[in-house]
């Protein structure tokens, strides 16, 4: 072991090159495996997805059983079942700081800070602009999906892996396929920070929703512990520490997004700071029912100085595009009509995991084609 190296990454590496050192047909992969409920002790073994990353394993979908003809991105396309470029360690995904909790971390910052900066208008930063940014790496970055995998308890460990084999084979099933809000980790990707002494809002607009947050600063602090519901963007609470804003958020509703899926226990710490054109931030995650241990990413925002009026944000819905609920329809009789449980292509709109359930049938009819047609 070199002086340089810790116990884990020795192993980590130990374990990789063992694995390339198999042939690729004797092993059993997310690729070939006939059932990947029994494959959980491969689901934290680079080797299991062939190195792939999280984004290649979704990219492979354009690739597989069409021909070249498939629903995966072009700038992300690769062979299904090809060797990913996924290194273990490229991207620490562990949160650096010793805190168990977010209410701990932030008051900690808080504390620190000296209860926080008092600005006023004429010292309040100014972080005017139009910005395109957000966090990095919240679905693995660059590393191997079994660093995602071990990150994540039993249970949503066999999400994630359900997740992205059936993403890899062209069955991508998230919110946005039913027309649902996209959840809090939509809400990261600001275009405008509005900023106040007593709050800050965050702004952004995406093909489908428009996305606000309240960031309160005016020592408030959140909700009383009895009046607290789950909301899709949680609620944020923060302080100023001189230039740099810190924010707690809460009662955050569970849905799909950082690292893939996360419950209603999931709380937040954000810091943000500007320098010149870029803001840079940070992101930790507290989730202890979904992650082994907190989670941890950098944030970036870029200054656009391009102003062109047609480049302004759209108020935006999903309907726009892709049609009202599916549980809606025509009937035979020109009038409106709702699908019910028992109709095949009903869905629950209070379905808490709707791409779970379509998933699970998914993956039912997948094996039921290729039972019959074969790939």
């Amino acid at each position: 072991m070199s002086a340089n190296s810790t116990p884990a990454a020795s192993i980590a590496a130990l374990l990789v090159g063992l694995s390339l050192s198999i042939p690729a047909a004797a092993q059993t992969t997310i690729f070939n495996t006939k059932d990947f409920r029994e494959d959980s002790e491969l689901w934290t073994s680079p080797a299991y997805y062939r190195n792939n990353t999280a984004g290649q394993l979704r990219g492979m979908a354009i690739d597989y059983d069409s021909g070249g003809r498939g629903t995966g991105q072009e700038a992300t396309a690769r062979a299904y079942g090809s060797e990913g470029t996924g290194r273990v360690g490229a991207l620490d995904l562990a949160s650096p700081y010793s805190y168990k909790s977010a209410s701990e971390h932030y008051q900690a910052w808080l504390d620190k800070a000296g209860g926080g900066t008092r600005h006023t208008k004429d010292t309040i930063p100014d972080w005017r602009g139009r910005w395109a940014g957000g966090p990095a790496g919240l679905n693995g970055g660059p590393n191997p999906a079994s660093s995602v995998a071990a990150m994540l308890t039993p249970k949503y460990r066999e999400y994630f892996v359900q997740d992205v084999k059936a993403a890899a084979e062209g069955r991508i099933w998230g919110a946005g396929a039913f027309c649902l809000p996209g959840g809090f980790f939509s809400a990261l990707g600001a275009e405008e920070f509005i900023v106040t002494p007593e709050k800050v809002w965050t702004l952004a607009a995406g093909n489908g929703e428009n996305y606000i947050r309240w960031i309160y600063t005016d020592g408030s602090g959140h909700t009383p512990k009895e009046f607290e519901f789950a909301k899709w963007h949680g609620e944020s609470i923060g302080f100023w520490d001189r230039d740099e804003l810190i924010v707690h958020t809460n009662q955050i509703r569970g849905w799909k997004g950082g690292l893939s899926e996360f419950t209603d226990k999931l709380e937040t710490v954000e810091r943000y700071r500007r320098a010149g054109d870029r803001i840079d931030g940070e992101i930790t995650l507290y989730d202890p029912e979904v992650f082994v241990r907190p989670v941890y990413a950098k944030m970036r925002f870029e200054l656009d100085r391009e102003t062109r009026p047609q480049l302004r944000p759209l108020y935006n819905t999903c309907t726009d595009t892709n049609g009202p609920s599916t549980a809606y329809f025509m009937d035979e009789r020109g009038k409106l009509n709702q699908r019910l449980p028992r109709d095949p292509l009903y869905w629950d709109a209070t379905d808490p995991r709707p791409w779970g359930t379509w998933l699970n049938e998914s993956d039912k009819r997948y094996q039921q084609y290729l039972r019959v047609q074969g790939r």
